[in-house]
C-alpha cells in the first residue's frame, strides 16, 4: 500500500505531463522525493521491480532539472537503478559520461556517490565493449575506461574538472587494476599540482596521498598475481611513452647497489618512485602547515617509509637538500622545538633505509644538522639525536676511510666537548646521558 501511494502520488504525476516535471511547491520536496526513490531501490529493489519503468523515467526526467542538487541527486537515483536492474546500454553510458563531466564543487559529493555506486557494476553491465576501434597494435579498452581516460586527458590543465575522476580511480584500486598502466602517467603527473601549488588545498593533498597509496596497492596486487600480465604492461607502457620523470631536487641519482630486479617494474620504476618520494619530502620538509597542522602529516610520513622500505625496493640515493633548507628556516626562527622534532623525525625515517655508501657521501651534512639540533632542550628531540649519532658512529666504525675523515673527527670532537660541558654545568642531563649511551 505504501509503495502504491508513492507511485500514484509521487512518480506517476511527474510522468503524465509530458517532458516537463510537475510543478512542486518547493525544490526541497522534489529533492526529498528523488532521494526517497534512491533509498527504496537500494534497500527494497525486489519490492519496486514491477514499477521500475516508471522509476527510471522519473529519475531521468529530473536529471534535466536546473537545480544542481536535484540534478545530481537524480543521477544517484539512476546509478542505484542501474546497479539494481538491467538497463539499456545507452542509458548507462550517457549517465556515466555525464557524471564524469560533472565538476561543480557544490554537489561534488553527490557526483562521487553516484559514481561509487555505478562503477562496480559497469564491468558487468558493459563488459569489454569498446566505444571505438582500437589503434593498430593496441588493446581495446572498455568504453567506461576510455571515457575516464579521455576526461583526464582533455581536461589535464584543470584540476577542478578532474578531481572527482581521480577520486574515483583512487577509491577503486581493484576495478582499475587491469588498466593501471593507462592511467599511471596521468596520476603521477598531477601530483605536484595537487600538493605544492598555491591552489593546493587539504582536499587535493588528501587526494595526492590517496594516489600515492593507490600505486602501492596496485604494486601489492601485481605481486599477488606473480608479476601479472607483463605483455599488457609492456604494450601500455609503450603507448604512454616516456612520461616518468624524477623530481627536481631532493632525489639524486639511482643507486646501483642492492639486488637487481628480474624484470623491470613498469608500474613503479625507479624514476616514478623518485618523483613520489621527492614530493613527499617537499611536503613534509617545506610545507609546515601541511605537516603539523593537519592529520595528513603522519600519513605522508608513513607513505615515505613504505616507498623507501629497503626490504621491498632497491636503495634510493636521496640528497638532503630539503633538510638543509628546512633547518636553515627553523634556525632563522629560533629553533622551534616542534619544527625541529618534526624534521628530525622525517630525517630519521630516511636514514633508517639508507646504505653505507650514502652515509659516506652525506656524513658531513648529517653531522652539521645534528650539531644544530643537539642543543635543543627537548626529550623527544634528544632521543632522535642520540639515535642518529649512534648511526653515524657505527658507520664511521665500519668504514675506515670515513672513520678517519675530517668530518668524523670534527663530529667526535664536538660531541665530546658538549658532553663534558653539560656534565660540568649540570645542564641537559637527560640528553647528555642519552648521547653517552648511544655512542658507547
Amino acid at each position: 500500500p505504501v509503495l502504491s501511494l508513492i507511485h500514484q502520488r509521487g512518480w506517476q504525476p511527474h510522468l503524465t505531463g509530458g517532458s516537463q516535471p510537475m510543478a512542486a511547491p518547493k525544490a526541497s520536496v522534489r529533492l526529498e522525493l528523488v532521494q526517497l526513490s534512491s533509498v527504496l531501490i537500494r534497500h527494497a529493489a525486489p519490492a519496486v521491480a514491477d514499477l521500475r519503468k516508471d522509476i527510471i523515467k522519473f529519475g531521468w526526467m529530473f536529471i534535466r532539472n536546473e537545480d544542481i542538487m536535484i540534478k545530481n541527486a537524480s543521477y544517484v537515483l539512476v546509478a542505484q537503478f542501474i546497479a539494481a536492474f538491467d538497463t539499456p546500454l545507452k542509458i548507462i553510458l550517457q549517465a556515466y559520461s555525464s557524471l564524469l563531466k560533472a565538476h561543480q564543487v557544490e554537489s561534488r559529493f553527490l557526483v562521487r556517490q553516484a559514481l561509487d555506486i555505478l562503477l562496480p557494476v559497469l564491468p558487468v553491465r558493459l563488459g569489454q565493449q569498446a566505444s571505438e576501434p582500437p589503434a593498430a597494435g593496441a588493446a581495446a579498452l572498455p568504453a567506461w575506461v576510455l571515457l575516464a581516460k579521455r576526461i583526464l586527458v582533455d581536461n589535464s590543465a584543470s584540476l577542478a574538472h578532474t578531481t572527482h575522476v581521480y577520486q574515483l580511480i583512487a577509491g577503486h584500486p581493484a576495478i582499475f587494476f587491469p588498466f593501471r598502466m593507462h592511467f599511471a602517467s596521468n596520476l603521477v603527473g598531477v601530483l605536484q599540482k595537487m600538493c605544492l601549488t598555491h591552489s593546493a588545498t587539504s582536499e587535493t593533498r588528501t587526494l595526492a596521498l590517496d594516489i600515492m597509496d593507490l600505486f602501492l596497492a596496485w604494486h601489492e596486487m601485481l605481486e599477488g598475481h606473480g608479476g601479472g600480465d607483463a605483455n599488457h604492461n609492456l604494450v601500455a607502457a609503450s603507448a604512454e611513452g616516456d612520461a616518468n620523470r624524477s623530481s627536481d631536487e631532493g632525489v639524486g641519482e639511482r643507486s646501483t647497489s642492492g639486488s637487481s630486479l628480474a624484470a623491470p617494474d613498469l608500474l613503479l620504476p625507479e624514476s616514478r618512485r623518485e618523483t613520489i618520494v621527492g614530493l613527499l619530502l617537499r611536503m613534509l620538509c617545506l610545507v609546515f602547515d601541511f605537516a603539523l597542522k593537519t592529520n595528513l602529516g603522519p600519513r605522508a610520513l608513513d607513505l615515505l617509509q613504505r616507498y623507501l622500505d629497503s626490504t621491498k625496493w632497491q636503495p634510493m640515493h636521496l640528497r638532503l637538500t630539503f633538510f638543509e633548507r628546512s633547518i636553515q628556516q627553523i634556525e632563522a626562527q629560533g629553533m622551534n622545538q616542534q619544527l625541529v622534532l618534526h624534521i628530525l623525525t622525517v630525517l630519521s625515517t630516511v636514514t633508517s633505509q639508507m646504505q653505507p655508501v650514502w652515509f659516506e657521501e652525506y656524513f658531513g651534512v648529517l653531522a652539521a644538522i645534528i650539531r644544530k639540533c643537539i642543543v635543543v632542550d627537548n626529550g623527544q628531540v634528544q632521543k632522535i639525536v642520540a639515535s642518529m649519532l649512534r648511526q653515524l658512529y657505527e658507520q664511521a666504525a665500519e668504514n675506515e676511510r670515513l672513520g678517519s675523515s675530517p668530518a668524523a673527527g670534527d663530529l667526535r670532537s664536538h660531541v665530546e666537548t658538549l658532553v663534558n660541558k653539560n656534565l660540568q654545568d649540570g645542564t641537559n642531563t637527560f640528553g647528555t646521558l642519552l648521547i653517552l649511551h648511544s655512542i658507547g
